[in-house]
């Protein structure tokens, strides 16, 4: 079976793609989001719905500051994150909001069909404080989701840019039971992120999986804290042999696998909330895990990955770049 429906809900259109397999939601409305991508053996929900979730298409904001609006529009699931990420920096004379353009930006959508027979959406934008043209092609194909994007920079001259998928992940995938496998070798702890739950030495470089902790010893990242420890964390998987990693539930029975080009897409964001996170936005009610594929690190703006990194990607006048994150959902044993 493969569907595609399309239904409205608090003033906004969304697509649905179904398989026999998976459900997946998409919002072409703001930033081409997978609202929700679900396992139909069971009806689980595999991806992280905010507190507020979808607000009403129109909502009038409740503040001018540039992380309350980022948060005030983010319903959970899965977003792109270009042409920065983090936070808010000034380029070229106009402001780069937290996380990017994209988020925020209104797609013109229409219908396709996948190479294996499943079906999917086509969105189109063109962005207006950077000069890029984003083609985002989500494709549902039996326990496969796919998210493929193609950029060009329609400009004049080079631009600098970060790039990267934000699939979040919640309960009942994300639990204590829950195994963390991942093909990098290395993990570096966010050298900013200085609050009271963090467990993680800051700054740190180590290998996989064993990380300093705060308050010494080591700290396994292959296995989550329960909702109530007290727990947040930020940090960037890197030294990857191929674009891989994998969230395990034994219990729930289901595994989340997520695949992608280690060469267009180098590292990957690690953050967790465990009860963590005091204060706005979170009040340190959040329970997710987010690992995204991404061109650059650390997620503090693109001024900052240029003085630290140098992960930035530039791209060229006319030029194109493509890059392609793949959900698949399995079944345990």
């Amino acid at each position: 079976m493969r569907q595609l429906d399309v239904v409205e809900r608090r003033g906004w259109e969304i697509v649905r793609l179904g398989s026999d397999l998976l459900s997946a939601e998409v919002l072409p409305g703001k930033g081409g989001d997978v609202l929700s991508l679900q396992w139909l053996g069971t009806a689980t929900e595999l991806l992280w719905q905010s507190p507020w979730g979808l607000r009403a298409r129109g909502a009038v904001t409740t503040s001018e500051h540039d992380v309350a609006r980022l948060i005030e529009a983010y319903p959970g699931g899965w977003q792109t994150v270009f042409p920065n990420g983090g936070d808010a920096v000034t380029e070229h004379g106009v402001a780069w909001g937290m996380h990017g353009e994209v988020w925020l930006t209104p797609f013109d959508w229409t219908p396709v069909d996948g190479a294996d027979g499943g079906c999917g959406v086509e969105l189109r934008a063109r962005l207006v404080r950077s000069p890029f043209d984003i083609v985002k092609r989500v494709v549902l194909d039996g326990a496969r989701l796919s998210v493929t994007e193609t950029i060009t920079n329609v400009g004049g001259e080079p631009i600098e840019a970060m790039w990267s998928q934000h699939p979040a992940f919640g309960a009942p995938l994300i639990g204590p039971d829950t195994l963390i496998e991942t093909t990098a070798g290395t993990f570096v702890v966010d050298d900013r992120r200085d609050t009271p739950s963090g467990d993680l030495a800051l700054g740190v470089r180590a290998t996989w999986p064993h990380v300093p902790g705060r308050g010494g010893g080591n700290v396994d990242l292959t296995r989550i804290p329960a909702p109530d420890a007290g727990v947040d964390r930020m940090g960037y998987l890197t030294d990857f042999t191929c674009g891989h990693a994998a969230i395990r539930n034994p219990g729930l029975g289901l595994a989340v696998e997520l695949d992608w080009d280690a060469a267009t897409l180098p590292h990957a964001w690690y953050w967790l909330e465990a009860g963590g996170g005091a204060g706005f936005p979170w009040y340190r009610s959040a329970y997710v895990l987010a690992i995204e594929p991404a061109t650059s690190f650390p997620g503090q703006g693109i001024a900052a990955v240029r003085a630290n990194t140098g992960t930035q990607v530039v791209f060229a006048p006319g030029e194109t770049r493509t890059a392609s994150v793949t959900v698949t959902v399995r079944e345990l044993a």
